[in-house]
């Protein structure tokens, strides 16, 4: 009887589980503002003041605790604005849950071509692949060097679509991992110039082109261009950090889609201080540092190398670019200058930090923070200076963290 008893009470409770299952699933696909806990917790992460590295310049350093978003990156914010935009275009269904959807394991597609040569049927068996783990219908498309991916597959996994990225294979193996077990599907492919058709933004543009002649109800999130990313730092991020802050007298940090450093400088001097000074942080081999400091978006690897061939001369990951994308355009005269970061200088502050301030960075946190002090010197005693913590230093660990690599 005792275990009739039992028996039943699990029944009702599973039975329990399943209707309330049903109820989340049904008012999620009445209204698209539910939000999930990972969605909640977007935003508002702290800033600090670096209090020894302070003292030393006379001068206050705060860094703005972006890798502390759920997904563990400032990406967080602007992948979430551009996701629900695509909802309420069109371009992609409505949000929804995986109640009574049976979980489909995916096999990651990396292939790595010699030829760099796609074919339009292999591209057709990735995306196949990749809708097995659609709830919705929905494919979001995204070439990406791994932080803005990593957002992108877990809001995907919790708002039902399927999620394909593909990634450059100069990144650090442990952001693949991590994308694979959130469930993207992923297509690794060599490095190449903008300018190349298969470079991993081209090719993620191609994909998405291949699934909408499908039917899918697909979109290339475009993260370079989509101006949802500036939006979301110019109206959130900025403001954000200015009442955390008080007062800031520069922020500087580098760029990647370029859609924070623009729209958080749109946000600074527009609306809160017109002096604020502006400064970009640039790695070795990008484009950026001329296109400020000379109004040329030119790198000296650019006559040292074949237009057609991946230019980078550099360890720090996420950051520089050979061209003017439409986000770091949109705030490019609120940039005041730029200043260039070695990857000493990057390596050098990182293993600072973790043994002052206990902070395990990532490259292009530890190059914002060289900008911050180099900024710094050029303003007055007591000024207040802002960067970004973009990404911890877990996701690096086979490249920027290994002596053995940064050594070779």
């Amino acid at each position: 009887m005792a275990s009739q008893s039992v028996s039943a009470s699990i029944a009702i409770f599973v039975v329990g589980l399943t209707t309330i299952s049903t109820i989340l699933w049904m008012r999620r696909r009445q209204s698209c503002t539910s939000l999930s806990a990972y969605e909640k917790l977007v935003g508002q992460t702290p800033l600090i003041r670096l209090d020894l590295l302070s003292e030393l310049l006379q001068r206050s350093i705060y860094v703005k605790m972006e890798h502390l978003n759920p997904g563990g990156t400032g990406k967080d914010r602007a992948a979430l604005c551009m996701i629900r935009e695509a909802e309420v275009r069109g371009e992609l269904p409505p949000p929804n849950t995986r109640a009574g959807k049976k979980e489909t394991t995916v096999a990651t597609e990396t292939p790595l071509s010699s030829t760099l040569n796609f074919s339009d049927d292999y591209l057709h068996k990735v995306i196949s692949n990749a809708m097995k783990r659609s709830a919705t219908g929905g494919l979001v498309v995204e070439g990406t060097s791994g932080s803005t991916g990593i957002s992108l597959a877990t809001l995907c996994s919790s708002r039902g679509h399927a999620c394909l990225v593909v990634l450059p294979n100069d990144q650090a193996p442990e952001k693949q991992q991590i994308l694979e077990t959130l469930g993207a599907a992923v297509l690794e492919v060599k490095t190449a110039s903008i300018s190349n058709p298969n470079h991993y933004v081209n090719i993620a543009r191609r994909i998405d082109l291949l699934a909408k002649e499908r039917g899918i109800s697909s979109v290339f999130i475009n993260q370079f261009e989509n101006l949802a990313n500036f939006k979301t730092h110019c109206e959130i991020t900025g403001p954000e950090l200015w009442h955390q802050a008080g007062k800031i007298d520069a922020f500087c940090m580098s760029s990647g889609t370029g859609g924070t450093i623009s729209g958080v400088a749109e946000s600074l001097k527009t609306k809160f201080n017109s002096k604020c000074r502006i400064v970009l942080v640039d790695p070795p081999g990008s484009a950026l540092y001329h296109a400020i400091q000379h109004g040329i978006a030119f790198a000296p690897q650019q006559r040292e190398r074949a237009m057609k061939r991946h230019r980078y001369d550099t360890i720090a990951e996420g950051v520089g670019l050979d061209r003017l994308t439409a986000n770091f355009s949109r705030g490019q005269k609120y940039i005041d200058k730029a200043i260039r970061v070695t990857d000493q200088e990057a390596v050098d502050m990182a293993h600072w930090l973790l043994k002052t301030e206990g902070l395990w960075v990532g490259s292009s946190s530890a190059m914002n923070l060289v900008g911050a002090v180099r900024t710094s010197l050029d303003l007055p005693l007591h000024s207040r200076i802002v960067t970004i913590v973009c990404d911890a230093g877990q996701r690096h660990v086979t490249r920027f963290w290994n002596s053995t690599f940064i050594r070779e």
